[in-house]
């Protein structure tokens, strides 16, 4: 049986895999800058991010992010685990903005969650 995920779940898959896209056609650009044997300043580090979209891509990831997190937030209030560590779990979300552990934990943990039928 095939997985049901959330509308959160799928955003974040669908802009993961864009930044995804996005980074390795950066990386691909300064490649092959660097075997043309291109110098490789900021200028030209800008560039290849501006032209790969991947600025763009990086703050649909977090947008998307930010959604996942809030959804799971809201959906994770039902499960017994919740109820049992809730001060643990509060504490993560207050420390998502500030700790970038905190925000991985979350983004992890939000796609395990099951979305209800």
């Amino acid at each position: 049986m095939k997985r049901k995920y959330a509308r959160a779940q799928i955003d974040y898959l669908a802009a993961k895999e864009q930044f995804l896209a996005a980074s390795q056609q950066a990386d691909k650009k300064l490649n092959d800058m660097r075997q043309d044997g291109a110098e490789i300043g900021q200028k030209e580090m800008e560039d290849a991010i501006e032209r790969s979209g991947f600025h763009k891509a990086f703050n649909e990831l977090r947008q998307a992010e930010n959604r996942l997190i809030e959804w799971s937030h809201f959906t994770i209030k039902n499960e017994g685990e919740f109820k049992e560590n809730k001060a643990a779990f509060e504490k993560l979300y207050n420390e998502v903005k500030t700790k970038p552990e905190a925000r991985a934990v979350l983004v992890d943990m939000a796609m395990r969650l099951e979305a209800e039928a």
